[in-house]
């Protein structure tokens, strides 16, 4: 048997409405007492033992969100079936340019109501706390109420109106103008409190889906509005996803350091090679020796970076410096050139000095073998500098360390800015926004 055929077998009755005659079917025999007129849309009260007494008319036509969910349409939330027996269209007191929406649910086998509240596309399924909560403030001011899941802030606190409705209620939905409403978020969950001078009762809200909305109605996604902005107990996805990211993020961190580790550890640093070369500038006055000058040979006993530290004895002069090292088993060359130079002097009192005498180079993943260095200097005319060569395996590249870990990084840092981001925009529209405003 279909959900609207067991729908059908269900108790209701019908009433006329007072101003018009209209007759109105409702659900809730024995609970309801207040209707709305879908015709006149006329406010009244009628609990069955005295005559109907209008208390209010609601001016304008239907809210188009009425279609959505109109008064009578059978569901099933949650598993259990459901009826949508009233609709409220409500405003704030003091700020009535924000509106919303709240479909009366009535699920007649626990004879209990909920409500499916409607906000710029976002869903709430808002049920009775059935307990207390005490609200405490921080050292900031801020109101907050604290459960073991979490601690819910204070969003919004406010009065509301209803501007339009239509079906059934169980309570006089205009005395709620007389409720001071104060909401406390912890996505997904808001709690809310409803006080009446000394008086409170609490609710319950947790965001749904629109997909479980439609579900549950016999709606097609693509029917609900869409959604706008961040609301306010949608759950942030990059936040949700964080505690897994950062995990994996720490462990990748903490292997790369490991590998770092265990590279300085196995291959500590190691001095191939020391020596000092002599450049001879051509006595002719032209730039250049055009002579090789090779280095004694060393033995790499396994794959490494080496670091060449070059120290000259330049004196107001410059040397452009070709250098290949040169695997002698195989005849594989390094290649890099450095361009050296230092000027000095001295100049009204004051000595000066521009350039350096020293430079160094990197070459990355070079194979074991035997090795020798050639040097192609070019110079000028001037005192022949001296080159001190030394020759350094590095266990592991800082250089690449950095990088990789920068890569890691990359793109958790990108996942908390967005995830900041969404926070952000959630608190846009709170009067209690923890985050800083730009004036």
């Amino acid at each position: 048997m279909s959900l609207l055929a067991n729908f059908d077998a269900m108790p209701s009755a019908k009433l006329a409405c007072p101003n018009c005659q209209h007759t109105i079917v409702y659900y809730d025999v024995a609970g309801s007492d207040h209707y709305a007129c879908e015709q006149c849309h006329s406010y009244f009260r009628y609990s069955g033992e005295e005559q109907p007494v209008v208390l209010n008319r609601y001016n304008g036509g239907p809210p188009a969100d009425l279609k959505l969910l109109p008064v009578g349409t059978p569901g099933s939330l949650n598993g259990q079936a459901c009826r949508v027996v009233g609709y409220t269209r409500r405003c704030e007191v003091q700020h009535p340019e924000y509106e919303w929406t709240e479909y009366e649910v009535f699920q007649p086998a626990t004879q209990e109501y909920v409500q499916l509240s409607l906000f710029n596309g976002h869903w709430m399924l808002i049920r009775p706390a059935n307990q207390m909560y005490e609200v405490t403030s921080d050292n900031g001011g801020y109101n907050h109420v604290k459960q073991p899941d979490a601690t819910y802030k204070l969003y919004n606190r406010y009065q509301a109106r209803v501007i339009f409705a239509e079906g059934e209620f169980n309570w006089n939905i205009e005395e709620d103008e007389n409720l001071t409403l104060s909401e406390f978020i912890a996505p997904p969950v808001m709690l809310v409190q409803a006080q009446r001078g000394a008086q409170a009762t609490w609710h319950r809200a947790e965001h749904i889906e629109p997909k479980t909305v439609a579900a549950a109605f016999g709606l097609n996604v693509s029917d609900l509005p869409a959604r706008d902005r961040m609301g306010a107990v949608q759950p942030n996805s990059f936040k949700t996803a964080w505690p897994a990211l950062r995990a994996v993020t720490l462990l990748a961190v903490a292997l790369l350091c490991f590998g770092q580790f265990y590279m300085f550890s196995t291959y500590p640093e190691k001095q191939l090679l020391n020596q000092t070369l002599t450049v001879r500038a051509d006595s002719s006055g032209t730039p250049g020796t055009n002579k090789v000058l090779v280095s004694s040979s060393f033995t790499l006993d396994h794959q490494a970076a080496l670091e060449i530290d070059l120290r000259t004895t330049l004196n107001n002069q410059w040397l452009e410096l070709p250098v290949s090292l040169v695997n002698e088993q195989t005849g594989q060359g390094f290649e890099f050139t450095k361009n050296i130079e230092f000027y000095g002097g001295v100049e009204g009192g004051e000595s000066w000095t521009e350039g350096d005498r020293e430079a160094d180079a990197v070459l990355a993943r070079v194979p074991p073998g035997r090795y020798h260095l050639n040097f192609y200097p070019f110079t000028e005319k001037g005192v022949a500098p001296t080159i001190e060569v030394l020759v350094t395996t590095i266990p592991a590249v800082w250089s690449n360390f950095f990088i990789v870990l920068g890569l890691v990084l990359v793109f958790p840092a990108v996942w908390a800015f967005h995830s900041m981001t969404m926070e952000r925009e959630r608190w846009f529209q709170s009067d209690y926004n923890p985050y800083p405003v730009a004036v």
